[in-house]
């Protein structure tokens, strides 16, 4: 894995923003005009530009993945990695136990689809488990344009409430989130597939992340379950 460290400077401006490589070249050069530091954010457009902060810089010294520079007063670092190699793709393997996963949930065994997504988690990487968030969203847009009677690479998603509230108004984040990933996702939106996931993974609350992962889980299951004929629903 190459070494890579982002570096967010405080300026006269706002802040600015680099990824840069083992020989201190410039990977990604950003500025904002923010009036503090905001590391969520930070992590946010990092996201967005193929780079993530480390799951193993998610310490308790650390402010989502970012610390301060020792005497470079208004400087954070923090060390990523790239989340780019072409598209994203879900590796075979894991692929098989998605599969897995989302059988066990149909047929009605929560408790073992879960133990698979969080085998998965414990020693997947940032990228690798983004694998798993789209391999669920395949498998999800599938279930749904077959249910829907609709061409899956044509059709184009949008989410609806019952009584024409605004999402995020009324719905949990987790739940949000799983809603919006298959729909980005089902809509060949990368760019939001990735800040959500982005925002989900440095999320302040520790525990949001899997919860949206278990939510994207259980929403595929169910997609699934409701498209196979014959199933108990």
């Amino acid at each position: 894995m190459k070494h890579l460290t982002a570096i967010c400077t405080g300026t006269p401006d706002g802040y600015r923003i680099r990824v840069l490589a083992e020989d201190h070249d410039d990977l990604v050069d950003l500025v904002f005009d923010w009036d503090s530091f905001r590391p969520a954010s930070a992590g946010h457009r990092l996201i967005e530009h193929g780079y993530m902060i480390r799951p193993d810089a998610r310490t308790q010294d650390a402010v989502n993945g970012w610390r301060e520079v020792p005497g470079q007063s208004g400087t954070w670092s923090a060390p990523v990695m790239s989340t780019i190699g072409g598209d994203p793709v879900t590796p075979p393997m894991v692929s098989e136990r998605l599969v897995e996963a989302v059988t066990h949930w149909t047929e009605g065994r929560h408790d073992e689809a879960q133990e698979i997504l969080a085998d998965l988690a414990r020693n997947g990487t940032p990228s690798l488990m983004y694998g798993v968030a789209t391999g669920l969203a395949v498998m999800a847009k599938a279930a749904l344009a077959k249910m829907q009677g609709l061409d899956a690479d044509t059709a184009y998603w949008i989410i609806l409430t019952s009584d024409g509230s605004r999402p995020e108004d009324i719905v949990p984040q987790p739940h949000l989130f799983a809603a919006r990933f298959i729909t980005a996702f089902a809509n060949g939106d990368t760019a939001t597939t990735l800040a959500l996931y982005g925002a989900a993974f440095t999320a302040p609350d520790p525990e949001l992340f899997s919860h949206c992962l278990e939510m994207l889980l259980a929403a595929t299951g169910e997609a699934v379950r409701a498209a196979t004929p014959g199933a108990d629903r």
